[in-house]
């Protein structure tokens, strides 16, 4: 079958655009190889498979028989190849020998048809280039890998690869590797013709490699183009590299020789220590206790240091309504009689609750954990989460229901033992404004920071209020820009200020969610949230060893109480 189209799908010697020169002979192994043609280098979609291509070896030229396949794809291509429009080859190549700016070998994996080639050699009937189309598609594998065919010159970099020691050897001791290879490639023979049972007779001086094209024999020194030497050396060692060569992907003996696996088996067994990884030292942590994974503390912090503590644990706030008429003062006229004004006085009391946690470690644990104190680690977390409950359950609630026999105590009427969480508590305390319309663009962040801002009218708590929000929201409001782009706020302080708070505390958006889905922030004085815990029940470690399990115990624990004690001190904004 005649060709669609021929031409030089690599030339030697030229100066490529992308700066390398492809030596003759560089793709001689691949005479007779067919690969396939595409368009543009794009092989993502068969549909860009246009046929195959033939190659050939012409003096040193690489030459390409193109068969274009049935498809449209093809068909136009071929109409425009007779045109004129299309002139050029490219080809990609990869697993590249460079030496410089020198190609000396690559394996071609596809011919393609391109608008502009880098080659200037390269033309349809005379054709082939790299394409400046795409880097990617350019002549590519700048990874060094060996094969039977490069021709390696006299120059030597600084770094020198183990081809480059190889074409070094002086003739004594490339006969005695030479020795050993021949070794190893009769034993492979012969142990390829006993596993599938055959008769034929091995010949000393040629062997056939099935990776060959065409099945093409081959009867040469492996590492140059002289006759073969007669000398053998036995080498046991060696029988280990062919069984690596079994389960490698190389392509030849002299590939496998020059990887790194095949350098790694020839010197193992003949200097140094076998299994030398043992001697290693074992990885080294750059932090000697371990790292928690938790959500951030930081709100933790801020609210428990700026919370009032108390030193009894029973909370009592009076309070008289005096915004009825009755409590009004009163004009006289001449005569008549005077009468007292009128006003209810109520109280609240609060009672302690108990919060613990509580953990416990085997005694061989500690003494076999050595890098760091593994009890103080541990103490440290209890202290932490701890807090965090403390924190969670005064603002939000615990979370918990109503049956779970962890949840904390959260009275609801006049009296009560337990913590209050601000978002549920009673109207006099916690101001709640809902049916807000959600952050979703500048229009709807300017709302509700100007509902924030215009809602204290009845605020009567001490004054440094604090926006506690979920993360999610804040960074909305500081993406918020003005007509021309820019940012309207450049930090949580300027967004504060503008809300008319003091300060905004980010709070895990997770933790609010569990609190109300549609919460958007809750606004107080942390000092305007008491603690109470008389003096032994403040937070408490105890510890203790069990002697009958061989464990230590430790319970963390606090007997306190927790509630706003100044009326109209909070308020919550929730969406519709």
């Amino acid at each position: 079958m005649e060709p669609s189209f021929s031409g030089y799908v690599s030339k030697a010697n030229l100066l490529c655009a992308d700066g390398r020169t492809i030596m003759p002979g560089a793709f001689k192994h691949q005479d007779g190889n067919k690969v396939p043609l595409v368009y543009q280098h794009n092989h993502s979609d068969v549909v860009q498979v246009l046929g195959h291509v033939m190659l050939s070896d012409r003096d040193g030229d690489l030459w390409g028989d193109a068969y274009l396949n049935e498809t449209d794809s093809a068909k136009h291509a071929q109409q425009l190849i007779d045109h004129g429009d299309i002139d050029k080859f490219s080809i990609w190549a990869k697993n590249l020998i460079e030496r410089g700016d020198a190609v000396y070998q690559g394996d071609v994996q596809e011919v393609s048809l391109v608008l502009a080639n880098a080659n200037p050699g390269a033309t349809i009937a005379n054709v082939l280039s790299h394409d400046d189309f795409d880097e990617e598609l350019a002549i590519v594998g700048f990874e060094i890998k060996h094969s039977d065919s490069v021709d390696v010159d006299d120059d030597t970099d600084d770094d020198k690869t183990v081809g480059d020691v190889l074409d070094t050897l002086t003739p004594e001791q490339e006969t005695a590797v030479n020795a050993v290879i021949d070794n190893i490639i009769r034993n492979a023979v012969e142990e390829a013709k006993n596993d599938s049972n055959s008769d034929d007779t091995e010949d000393d001086k040629s062997i056939e490699h099935n990776d060959l094209e065409d099945g093409k024999k081959m009867t040469r020194n492996v590492f140059t183009q002289t006759p073969d030497k007669t000398a053998e050396l036995k080498h046991s060692d060696v029988e280990k590299l062919f069984s690596v060569a079994k389960s490698s992907k190389t392509d030849s003996l002299r590939d496998l020789i020059r990887s790194s696996t095949g350098q790694e088996l020839m010197h193992a067994g003949t200097y140094g220590v076998d299994n030398i990884e043992v001697l290693f030292p074992d990885a080294a942590a750059l932090s000697k206790t371990p790292q928690f994974v938790d959500r951030r503390q930081e709100w933790v912090r801020t609210f428990m240091g700026a919370a009032n503590k108390s030193p009894f644990s029973r909370i009592k706030t009076l309070y008289a309504d005096v915004t009825a008429d009755e409590a009004r003062a009163k004009g006289y006229i001449k005569g008549h009689e005077k009468t007292e004004e009128v006003f209810p006085v109520f109280k609240r009391s609060t009672g302690p609750t108990m919060v613990y946690k509580k953990q416990k470690l085997d005694r061989q644990d500690i003494i076999d954990i050595t890098d760091f104190d593994v009890v103080a680690w541990l103490k440290l977390e209890m202290r932490g989460k701890l807090d965090e409950e403390l924190a969670r359950a005064a603002i939000f609630g615990d979370g918990r229901t109503v049956g779970d026999e962890d949840k904390i105590a959260a009275p609801t009427g006049p009296s009560g033992d337990g913590i209050r969480p601000i978002i549920s508590d009673d109207n006099l305390y916690t101001t709640k404004v809902t049916d807000l319309t959600a952050v979703t663009n500048m229009e709807t962040a300017n709302e509700f920071i100007d509902d924030v801002s215009g809602s204290f009218e009845d605020y009567q708590g001490s004054g440094s209020l604090s926006a506690y929000m979920p993360y999610a929201l804040v960074s909305k409001l500081l993406r918020v820009r003005d007509d021309f782009g820019h940012r309207i706020y450049k930090s949580d302080a300027e967004l504060a200020s503008d809300m008319g708070l003091n300060n905004i505390v980010r709070v895990p958006t997770s933790i609010m969610n569990a609190a109300n889905p549609k919460l958007m922030a809750v606004i107080f004085d942390p000092s305007d949230y008491n603690f109470g815990a008389n003096a032994g029940g403040n937070i408490t470690l105890f510890d203790d060893f069990d002697i009958d399990f061989n464990q230590y115990k430790y319970l963390m624990e606090t007997y306190l109480s927790g509630a706003l004690t100044r009326v109209h001190s909070a308020y919550t904004f929730a969406s519709a």
